[in-house]
C-alpha cells in the first residue's frame, strides 16, 4: 500500500502536469498578432519611394523663375522605426525649338538635375505618423547655363497616414533657403507639398 505521502506526492505531480498541459494549449490556441498592421512598412530595412502628386511651392530654381524647376523623387530607407534617411533625386530633358535672330526655328536641348539628401524624425499615433525633415538639395535646372545651379536648404514639418501596411499619403509644409546664381540671388520661401507613398522590407 502507498503512504499518506507518496499519494499526496503522485497528486501534485498530476497536477502541476496538467496545469502545464492547459497553458501550453492556451498558448498555441492563442491567435497570433495580427500581421499587416499599420506601422509594419516602419522598421529598419525598409525601402521606400515617395512620389509628389500636387506641389505648391514658392523656391524655384532662380529667383528669376524663368527656369524650368528639375521635378524630383524621395528614395527613403529606414534606419529604425523612429528615423529614415530621405535621398531625394531628379531629372529633367527638355528638347525645344526657338526662334533665332532670322526668325527661324532652332532645336535647343535642356538638361537639369538635382541631388540631395535630408534625415527624417518620426513619431506615431496610431496609423498616423508626424515628422520633421531638414533637407539639403542641389540642383542645376540647366547645366548649359550656370547661372541656374543653386543650393537649398530648408526644412518641413509634415503628416503621414498609411491608407495599406505598404501604401500611404504624406503633406509637408516647410521653408526653404535657395541660393542661385553663383549665390548672388537668395530666396527664402514657403514650400508645400503631397505626396504617395509605397514601401517594402
Amino acid at each position: 500500500m502507498f503512504s499518506t505521502r507518496t499519494i499526496a506526492l503522485i497528486g501534485a505531480l498530476v497536477t502541476a502536469t496538467a496545469t502545464v498541459a492547459q497553458a501550453q494549449e492556451t498558448d498555441m490556441s492563442a491567435p497570433a498578432p495580427a500581421a499587416g498592421g499599420p506601422d509594419e512598412a516602419f522598421h529598419k530595412g525598409t525601402l521606400g519611394f515617395a512620389f509628389p502628386f500636387t506641389l505648391i511651392s514658392n523656391v524655384s530654381g532662380s529667383v528669376g523663375g524663368l527656369v524650368e524647376k528639375v521635378p524630383t523623387v524621395d528614395i527613403v530607407y529606414f534606419l529604425s522605426d523612429k528615423a529614415a534617411v530621405d535621398v531625394v533625386v531628379g531629372l529633367n530633358f527638355h528638347r525645344k525649338q526657338a526662334l533665332d535672330a532670322m526668325g527661324g526655328g532652332v532645336d535647343t536641348n535642356q538638361f537639369g538635375f538635382a541631388i540631395g539628401a535630408g534625415y527624417r524624425m518620426y513619431s506615431s499615433k496610431n496609423n498616423l505618423r508626424s515628422f520633421i525633415e531638414p533637407q539639403l538639395v542641389l540642383n542645376w535646372a540647366d547645366t548649359a547655363d550656370s547661372a541656374t545651379f543653386g543650393l537649398n536648404a530648408g526644412a518641413a514639418l509634415g503628416l503621414e497616414r498609411n491608407l495599406t501596411p505598404w501604401f500611404s499619403i504624406s503633406g509637408a509644409v516647410g521653408g526653404a533657403l535657395n541660393f542661385a546664381n553663383s549665390f548672388k540671388d537668395i530666396q527664402l520661401a514657403t514650400s508645400a507639398n503631397l505626396a504617395a507613398n509605397l514601401y517594402w522590407h
